[in-house]
């Protein structure tokens, strides 16, 4: 069975790589591009394979979006844990250079449960062995990051990490490098922008969506005959918001089809397309048409105020209720702190919404605040 084909970006990994390794990556990368622009694909498939190459670094992998429902802390603790389990005798070694007793790997007993926080065993500690063991310096990779906000331990555990780097980085350490990426711009921004996080000032940088050369290459993968234009496909992905996912699921479609003329293929494609963003559309529509009032009325107003919503504030239940009388006659709906965090929880549940803790919500899918800002 033949795997699926990857559009690689070499030259954009090599450029941020050799910036991640540099003395401007020492305090840390951040990395933004909206949901399902390929974000995690290129990460994955073309930056790590350059860092473990040709730069020789050891990578230690965390996926906040795997699992949301695991705490954030925890995710990033076990992604080191288990880089540690893969060097047996060699970390066992280095374990004991460094003070470190009872972790168990393979036949040794080396003891991991006492890495975290307050437990023991720092992240800095760990990091060091897991460098020596590798002879290789460190780099963390957190998918996600923003994800981190949403408990206590993620926020603990980007503040050991902080220190681990200024350890690790310092002038007899092996080295350390924190690439976070988001697909949430605002929230991770958080992370670099406000003085009291841990990698406040690091460097964020907006990862550039695909353009010509991967619809070029997708172009060139269609098997069938004959083919949208690459203009009308540079016009169709526009429609897409740069989203490979539904162009290629429109094309797909198109490999099953026959009897379309080659005069009439590029004005099928933006058809097609445009039907098939329709279609989402309405299902996000119904969606929204089946909450109740109040929790369409928060999500609407979330929209709306964007990195400035405060949940609780008057001018936000003003707002809801706004919202409320203009969509139902119903006059009884109280609006107090109460009932909007409950309505907060019920579309956290929904997975429309994040919160980052604090007070701090936003909505998952930047596709759907443009939707619901023309549905107002």
């Amino acid at each position: 069975m033949e795997k699926e084909p990857i559009f690689h970006r070499r030259d954009l990994a090599e450029r941020l790589g050799t910036q991640l390794v540099s003395r401007v990556g020492a305090s840390g990368m951040f990395v933004t591009a909206p949901r399902r622009t390929g974000k995690s694909t290129f990460i994955r498939e073309d930056l790590i394979p350059l860092l473990l190459l040709e730069h020789s670094v050891e990578i230690v992998y965390a996926d906040l979006w795997e699992d949301r429902s695991a705490n954030p802390g925890d995710v990033i603790v076990g992604a080191i844990k288990d880089r540690l389990l893969r060097y047996d005798g060699i970390v066992m070694r280095a374990a004991k250079a460094s003070g470190v007793d009872k972790i168990k790997v393979g036949g040794l007993e080396m003891s991991l449960d006492r890495v975290g926080f307050g437990k023991g065993e720092t992240l800095t500690k760990a990091l060091r062995i897991l460098a020596q063991a590798a002879g290789k310096p460190v780099v963390m990779v957190i998918d996600e990051a923003q994800h981190s906000q949403s408990s206590e331990e993620g926020r603990q555990a980007l503040y050991a990490l902080k220190a681990a780097r200024d350890a690790l980085n310092a002038s007899d350490g092996p080295g350390f490098r924190l690439l976070a990426t988001g697909s949430n711009s605002d929230k991770l921004a958080t992370l670099v922008d406000d003085k009291d996080q841990a990698f406040y000032q690091a460097p964020m940088v907006s990862l550039p969506v695909l353009g010509r050369p991967y619809l070029e290459w997708l172009r060139g993968q269609q098997l069938y005959e004959p083919k949208p234009s690459i203009e009308s496909m540079e016009m169709a992905f526009q429609m897409c918001n740069h989203r490979p996912e539904p162009l290629n699921k429109v094309l797909s479609e198109f490999s099953l089809q026959t009897g379309i003329d080659a005069s009439e293929i590029d004005q099928a494609l933006q058809k097609a397309i445009v039907k098939s963003m329709a279609r989402a559309r309405s299902i996000f529509e119904q969606q929204i048409n089946a909450l109740s009032p109040l929790d369409a009325a928060v999500l609407k107003v979330m929209a709306q105020q964007g990195a400035r919503f405060a949940p609780y504030a008057k001018h936000s239940y003003e707002a809801y209720r706004e919202f409320i009388n203009r969509e139902t006659s119903e006059t009884q709906i109280e609006i107090n702190q109460s009932t909007v965090q409950q309505a907060l929880e019920r579309l956290r549940a929904l997975q429309m919404i994040w919160r980052a803790g604090r007070g701090s919500y936003a909505i998952e899918d930047s596709q759907h605040i443009d939707w619901l800002k023309e549905i107002m």
